[in-house]
């Protein structure tokens, strides 16, 4: 199968991972890198996650990511970018709604002014934003999605892609809608959701869909990675956290996976403060002087990666080790139970055009746990290639472990 699409959601570990989740996504080798979630606001205002950083038609960062320049990296290198919009439990589309019920909107409008000036900062730091994905999970309506995709397009925007977890009249009729207004490329794919509230679906029903609506239309179902508890749980430390005693990063380590670090009155509440991507994070309870700095008392210093603990009676050690757990899938969650669904979904009669994963914040989180018989080898960039490396050979038969181990030895 030629041009398989290998492609991966990722929210807050790409956006606060710095070098380090750019490294990873390389390594992971994926066509195409969809950002999740964008957040619309009553005042049509843009949200990446819990950020601001798009309001009142001004790109600005209310927390350091620097995407425009990180995107434009990757997309120099070849790989698609898509930020997604929407998510379960948001009023994303509702918010989207009263900017577009009265048409189609131009400049001036809020919603039209954010989702220009997005583009444009990605556009003049040297990228650009293949596609709009909507991820509509809270205002089924079709001229709510069918006004909005012609607002995008209006602005520039080549293509949007939906990401629906059941199929629906309304999806129809605004795939419908949106090919006859804008084109047959308009529509470039379908992401669907076959884990969590999508799990039971069958790709084969969209890709009836697609057959009669627009047969360039790409069909990409999408699976789960395997779960971590996360750093905080039902109001105290997830069950993945491990405590290690009298231990700091080692001062003549590697500290090129350090994220930040911040004062905090305990490590309970420096587990609270995490933004995405940390790994692992030590806490001094007395002042500790490493080559690489000294470190007050309740100081935490947080990384992403793998950990190179070092004795320090004045401090202890919190990493995110525990074993990871399949949560959203049917048939498992590691790469071989991956490669097992898409194998299958591959000798089907409608063509399955690649595939994707949900999500890269979850790859992280599972980076030092010994589940999936240790293929994560502690580092993010070689699970997360298992699991781009599942799609591809489910779809194709063929295997690319050699290319992995290449992979792996240049990284030791």
């Amino acid at each position: 199968m030629n041009n398989t699409q290998t492609r991966i959601y990722a929210g807050g570990a790409f956006a606060f991972g710095q070098n380090g989740a750019i490294e990873a996504i390389q390594t992971g080798n994926y066509t195409t890198l969809i950002l999740w979630s964008v957040h619309v606001n009553a005042e049509g205002n843009l949200i990446f996650n819990n950020t601001p950083f798009v309001t009142n038609g001004v790109y600005s960062e209310a927390q350091q990511m620097d995407l425009p320049t990180r995107l434009a990296q990757l997309k120099s290198q070849g790989i698609g970018i898509i930020f997604s919009v929407g998510a379960g439990g948001t009023s994303d589309f509702q918010n989207i709604s009263s900017f577009v019920k009265d048409g189609v909107p131009g400049p001036g409008n809020p919603l039209y002014d954010n989702f220009n000036a997005l583009k444009q900062a990605m556009v003049a730091a040297g990228g650009d934003i293949d596609a709009i994905d909507f991820d509509n999970e809270d205002y089924m309506d079709v001229t709510t999605m069918v006004n909005f995709g012609l607002m995008l397009g209006n602005i520039g925007y080549n293509s949007v892609t939906f990401c629906p977890f059941y199929n629906d009249d309304i999806w129809d009729t605004t795939f419908q809608n949106l090919i006859s207004e804008r084109g047959n490329n308009f529509v470039s794919a379908i992401h669907l959701q076959c884990y969590s509230g999508g799990r039971g679906n069958d790709p084969q029903q969209w890709g009836q869909v697609i057959a009669s609506i627009n047969p360039g239309t790409l069909l990409i179902p999408g699976l789960g990675a395997m779960q971590s508890s996360g750093w905080w749980q039902n109001g105290a430390p997830g069950s993945n956290v491990v405590t290690k005693p009298g231990v700091a990063m080692y001062g003549n380590g590697d500290w090129s996976g350090m994220l930040r670090q911040g004062t905090y009155s305990s490590p309970n509440e420096a587990m609270q403060s995490m933004l995405g991507g940390e790994t692992f994070f030590f806490y001094c309870n007395q002042t500790i002087v490493l080559p690489t700095g000294t470190f007050p008392p309740n100081t935490a210093v947080f990384f992403g990666g793998a950990p190179w603990w070092g004795s320090a009676p004045q401090c202890e050690g919190y990493e995110l080790s525990g074993q990871c757990t399949n949560t959203y899938n049917n048939g498992g969650a590691c790469p071989d139970d991956i490669q097992a669904r898409f194998k299958d979904w591959g000798s089907k009669q409608y063509p399955v055009n690649g595939g994707f994963i949900w999500l890269y914040d979850s790859i992280v989180d599972c980076t030092l746990s010994t589940c999936c018989n240790g293929v994560s080898q502690n580092n993010t960039g070689l699970l997360a290639l298992a699991y781009r490396n599942a799609i591809y050979n489910g779809l194709n038969g063929e295997s690319i472990t050699g290319r992995q181990q290449k992979v792996a030895k240049a990284l030791e």
